[in-house]
């Protein structure tokens, strides 16, 4: 067998082989995967905080929004509230009125009936002169010519 033909390689070999062939090729791939990771980790850190700032942003704008339109809605609410306190006094000044013109439109027609009654009674009276002139001149004709 020659040196060629055997297939034990000296540990001392095999250790320089390992430190100047694999270990520079294995830092160099690792290296630059390393830095590619880095690189891709930094990206999306700033990435998320870009966004994050921009949802902190947006949330800081819709709990002010929020903030307005609550502050809106008691508003509204109070104005309901004033509304409904108008309503009822409304409501309770048209039941004074109705009351009122039922007492009126009662006393008119209290009136109304009184003035009949007044106007029949001239009429009456009237009527009874006229009657008392007639039965007067029934009489004056009735009475014997001389």
């Amino acid at each position: 067998m020659s040196a060629m033909s055997d297939p034990s390689i000296p540990l001392s070999m095999l250790a320089q082989f390992h430190r100047e062939i694999v270990v520079p090729d294995i830092e160099r791939i690792v290296g630059a995967s390393e830095r590619r990771l880095r690189d891709e980790m930094y990206a999306l850190h700033d990435a998320s905080l870009v966004r994050f700032e921009r949802l902190e942003t947006e949330y800081a704008a819709l709990k002010a929004g929020l903030g307005r339109v609550e502050q809106r809605l008691d508003q509204v609410e109070q104005r309901l509230d004033s509304l409904a306190a108008e309503h009822r006094d409304l409501v309770a000044d048209v039941r004074r009125l109705d009351e009122r013109l039922s007492r009126i439109e009662k006393r008119l027609d209290e009136l109304v009936t009184s003035q009949q009654q007044y106007a029949l009674q001239a009429e009456v009276q009237t009527l009874r002169a006229r009657l008392d002139a007639v039965e007067a001149q029934v009489a004056a004709l009735q009475k014997p010519r001389s």
